[in-house]
């Protein structure tokens, strides 16, 4: 008996030594831009061969503003140029009004809400791998090279919207948010007037970030028909973005550096018959804007300028640049008209500016 005690003992010895020992799984972690995801216990977890994780955490980490209406069980995520929206137990997800199927529906776990992590990763720009041995899930934004290029064809397309008078191309370049939107109707203004030419002289560009860029040109305006203007040649400083789900840069503020007017000897010397009446007024005017000037009266200043001028907003710009940064005194050297007809006069004026304060 004693010897089948010990055969039983030694079998079930054998057996319990032979089984498998089965180590705790590894858990899930991720890694955003070489950060490790802090998710508080909430663990994420493969759901038929995807990733879902709480996605509170994923949102704020991925610099998502977040809205949760829990009537409805919709989660929508924004930053800049980017909503992405899911639904509790709905496998359709939108991207900007775009809908994409999602591999696994968004689901409540423990008051959690879980979505497929792969999408909103890759929906906010970046790049994301699985690592199956160290069970990990990599984010990392993507390395956008930008090509100078872009920026060279970005102007292309400028200077031939401005050359053909398309007002809507002209405007598709500007940023919608951009404070320039509101002198539209002023471009728009000047394309119907004047019959002009651009030509762009120079291109710098000083800065090139994958959403922003800074940019220098010389741009000369040419007089082809219309009511009188000189030609012009204008040196701009263009501040250009994009968001990061759309290739397309926009003009988003401009600062004029420098204007030099074309004048040609003719019509420097050019004699107009003005009425006496006439030139008193004009002069009139311009000792007005002049005064107004060194008053840094901008409200001043505009009311000498035709309200119906298609400069109208960038005098306005222009102007409040200049009072902002600078403190300057004006001074009319000599004025002569050498343009005349009984709506219009164009007047040469020679002036002299002293800086009482301001930047150099």
């Amino acid at each position: 008996m004693k010897t089948i005690s010990s055969l039983i003992a030694a079998t079930l010895l054998s057996t319990a030594i032979a089984w498998p020992v089965h180590a705790a799984e590894k858990p899930i972690s991720i890694q955003i831009n070489q950060q490790q995801l802090a998710l508080k216990g909430q663990a994420p977890f493969n759901d038929n061969g995807t990733i879902v994780v709480p996605f509170r955490p994923v949102f704020e980490k991925l610099g998502l503003s977040i809205d949760w209406n829990q009537t409805t069980g919709t989660i929508t995520g924004t930053k800049e140029g980017l909503t992405i929206t899911l639904q509790l137990g709905s496998k359709q997800a939108s991207v900007n009004g775009v809908i994409t199927q999602l591999s696994v529906a968004p689901k409540l776990i423990n008051n959690s809400t879980y979505i497929p992590l792969r999408f909103v990763g890759e929906a906010t720009g970046n790049e994301v791998s699985w690592n199956a041995h160290s069970k990990t899930v990599t984010i990392t934004g993507k390395t956008n090279q930008v090509n100078p290029q872009e920026i060279n064809a970005f102007f292309e397309k400028y200077v031939t919207y401005t050359n053909n008078e398309n007002y809507e191309g002209f405007m598709s370049l500007i940023d919608s948010k951009s404070p320039l939107v509101v002198i539209g109707p002023q471009i728009k203004s000047q394309m119907e007037q004047y019959d002009l030419t651009t030509s762009l002289d120079q291109l710098e560009v000083i800065s090139l970030q994958p959403t922003e860029a800074t940019v220098h040109t010389v741009e000369t305006t040419t007089h082809l028909s219309g009511p009188f203007t000189l030609d012009n040649t204008t040196e701009y400083i263009y501040s250009l973005t994009r968001t990061a789900s759309t290739e397309d840069w926009k003009i988003n503020n401009l600062q004029i550096k420098g204007v030099q007017y074309i004048l040609p000897d003719k019509l420097l010397n050019a004699k107009p018959a003005v009425t006496k009446s006439d030139e008193t007024d004009i002069l009139a005017v311009l000792k007005s804007n002049l005064d107004y000037t060194n008053a840094e009266n901008i409200q001043g200043v505009l009311s000498t300028i035709d309200p119906e001028s298609p400069a109208l907003e960038q005098t306005k710009q222009l102007f409040s640049q200049i009072f902002t940064v600078y403190d300057l005194k004006f001074t009319l050297e000599s004025a002569k008209i050498i343009h005349y007809t009984q709506d219009t006069a164009a007047v040469y004026m020679v002036q002299t500016s002293i800086k009482l304060k301001g930047p150099e």
